[in-house]
């Protein structure tokens, strides 16, 4: 492993805590919704309100513009005897400006929506398969990229995206695919409409992310904290002004209402394992996000790779064992036909993904090691905001994430060896005239 890849003890602690975060943010969701609660009219229900979980989400946000603040101020504390560095300071904070927070709340709005679909999935569908479809982000992502941002893709990528699409295709009909009785037929349908919806949402986040790096990412240079922070703060506006009282008056299953606060609320005050739950998912999604930049900023690509497949796994994992291990409790989930069939669902995915990466090279077919390049085309820069990507780490001495190095000159294969592969020089030239454009 180059020096560039290693892992120290610090980042691996990192990693880990990131890890469990996301695992315990998806697993503690979906936990939520299995819970059973009594509601205003004094009957037992199922805790199922999205919206809610939705507005947690975005109020577990909110709490990284604290943060940015508490380390803004620690800062300026440090550094006030070195006027150097206080000027550097004030600099940057003078270009952000109102005009930098009114144009996060794009972003905001994609994101909120994006949001409440996934939700609304994960309702309906079990956590590790949720957690797989959403790898058809870098479908999205990587489609967009290259029709929109005229990023284009070598043909290991093509290749890649389509076992990709394949995998998602896949894990979304394994309930269908693995029904063994017509008693099945209510919860696979339900499973496979939760599954479209995920999709859905991922797509919405695809276009929330080609939008910050077509029209954002080269205007706005602030600390993650900070973006992270004023999205959830709008997210959570939007969600108590805006969406709650569209859902209070939508007719639905919800006493009425497609969601009511007032039922949702009841639930809350009389069962302490839901309220509890609600803050443990709080304290999770802040947790998450805050390692999230940690991550991002710490670690080398392969390291963001690493992790991105792992999490999955991981949350399959820790369902069986809640289920096996809680035998009846309703936790967690069983293994059935349909997960014979995600599991090869799975395996299509990460073969994809590396296949896409050039992480796994194809005989006869050109590709380059995304991952190795730190690539913004690779895999883990599709998934992650470009918004944060590409800009400043709160941490002076974490300047910025991999991707924001393009790929160098240097790093090409020289003249002489591109002559003996057929269809290798367009690809660099590609790469070149991609850098240069960004660079620009």
């Amino acid at each position: 492993m180059s020096r560039d890849q290693a892992c120290d003890s610090t980042s691996a602690l990192v990693f880990s805590f990131g890890l469990v975060a996301g695992v315990g943010c998806t697993v503690c969701s979906k936990t939520l919704f299995l819970e059973k609660a009594i509601g205003m009219t004094g009957e037992e229900e199922r805790f199922t309100p999205p919206l809610f979980q939705t507005w947690i989400m975005f109020l577990g946000m909110s709490f990284a513009l604290p943060a940015h603040f508490i380390w803004e101020w620690r800062r300026r504390a440090a550094a006030r005897h070195d006027p150097d560095e206080l000027l550097k300071i004030d600099a940057a904070a003078a270009r952000i400006g109102l005009e930098t927070y009114a144009m996060l709340a794009v972003p905001a709005l994609f994101d909120l929506v994006a949001t409440v679909l996934m939700v609304v999935g994960l309702l309906n569908v079990n956590a590790s398969a949720w957690m797989l479809l959403r790898g058809g982000g870098v479908v999205f992502v990587a489609l967009m990229k290259h029709f929109l941002l005229r990023d284009s893709l070598l043909p290991s990528m093509w290749i890649g995206v389509f076992l990709i699409a394949g995998a998602v295709v896949l894990v979304c009909a394994a309930p269908k695919i693995g029904e063994e009785s017509e008693d099945d037929d209510y919860v696979a349908t339900r499973q496979l409409w939760g599954g479209v919806i995920t999709i859905v949402g991922t797509f919405v986040q695809s276009v929330q992310y080609t939008w910050e790096e077509k029209v954002m990412a080269g205007e706005i240079s602030a600390p993650p904290w900070l973006l992270i922070g004023v999205e959830g703060v709008c997210g959570t506006v939007l969600c108590t002004f805006v969406l709650y009282p569209l859902a209070y008056l939508l007719p639905g299953h919800d006493h009425g209402s497609y969601e009511s606060p007032a039922n949702t609320m009841a639930m809350l005050a009389n069962s302490p394992t839901c309220l509890g739950l609600s803050v443990l998912f709080c304290a999770l999604v802040f947790t998450l996000n805050s390692f999230s930049v940690l991550v991002t900023f710490m670690m080398p690509s392969l390291w963001h790779a690493v992790l991105d497949n792992v999490r999955p796994i991981a949350i399959w994992f820790v369902q069986l064992v809640l289920f096996y291990l809680f035998s009846g409790s309703g936790l967690g989930e069983a293994w059935t036909l349909a997960s014979d069939v995600q599991l090869v669902g799975l395996a299509l995915l990460l073969f994809g993904t590396a296949v896409y990466n050039g992480s796994i090279k194809l005989p006869g077919v050109y590709a380059e090691s995304l991952v190795g390049l730190s690539s913004p085309m690779s895999s883990p820069a599709l998934s992650r905001s470009p918004l944060i990507t590409l800009n400043r780490s709160p941490r002076g001495e974490l300047a910025s994430s991999p991707y924001v190095s393009r790929v160098r000159l240097q790093d090409q294969p020289r003249p002489e060896e591109l002559m003996g592969r057929a269809g290798q020089g367009l690809s660099v030239s590609l790469l070149q005239a991609d850098q240069a454009r960004r660079e620009s």
